[in-house]
């Protein structure tokens, strides 16, 4: 069977189809007869603070931002998923900021231009230990912080539908986007991100 565009969508058959990344980056292209994307980022959380006089901050969650825009086949954009970061080991030292997850590219309806942000790592300054800040999106439809660590505490949720949740104290938070926990002997690290690009488009016989 052969597939052809054709302008009468009521002769067609439509669909959609989802590919998703958790990991690694590289080129998504457009498949054969879709019309448009929804494009979803998450970012990646932030590691919690370790404070050995009381719990660091926890980590920030990560950011998410969602764009719909016209496509065709072959076009093409380029992806960056965010990496989880570890928690600390040890004592006295603050998180480490989450990675942003990106997507760019020229296509049919214009420019993808999508970033997560960073979230920010919980701090450790010996007492009251501020949380981290969320990821701060930008160049979606749709663009939601992700939410900032407790102070000497939880992680901040990633945002989105989907989001993860912060990690407790010590504790990892959940993919994706979930900041890791504050600590006082090892703190929780942040999760990595994810892109997920829903495509429609219409098959004929």
């Amino acid at each position: 069977m052969t597939f052809a565009c054709h302008p009468l969508t009521l002769l067609g058959t439509p669909f959609t189809t989802t590919h998703t990344y958790t990991s690694g980056s590289g080129t998504e292209v457009v498949p054969a007869n879709c019309t448009q994307v929804t494009i979803e980022i998450y970012g990646g959380g932030a590691a919690g603070g370790n404070d050995s006089q009381g719990p660091g901050g926890g980590g920030g969650g990560g950011g998410y931002a969602k764009k719909t825009i016209a496509v065709i086949a072959g076009n093409s954009m380029t992806y960056a998923v965010a990496a989880a970061v570890a928690g600390r080991g040890a004592t006295n030292q603050p998180g480490a900021a989450g990675q942003a997850t990106t997507v760019s590219g020229l296509v049919a309806g214009g420019t993808v231009s999508l970033t997560s942000g960073t979230a920010s790592g919980g701090l450790s300054q010996g007492g009251s230990d501020a949380g981290g800040a969320g990821g701060t999106p930008s160049g979606g439809d749709v663009d939601v912080p992700g939410a900032s660590g407790q102070t000497s505490g939880n992680g901040g949720n990633a945002a989105g539908p989907l989001g993860g949740a912060g990690g407790g104290l010590d504790a990892a938070g959940s993919a994706p986007g979930g900041g890791g926990g504050g600590g006082t002997a090892g703190s929780g690290g942040g999760a990595g991100g994810e892109i997920i690009f829903t495509y429609s488009g219409v098959s004929y016989p």
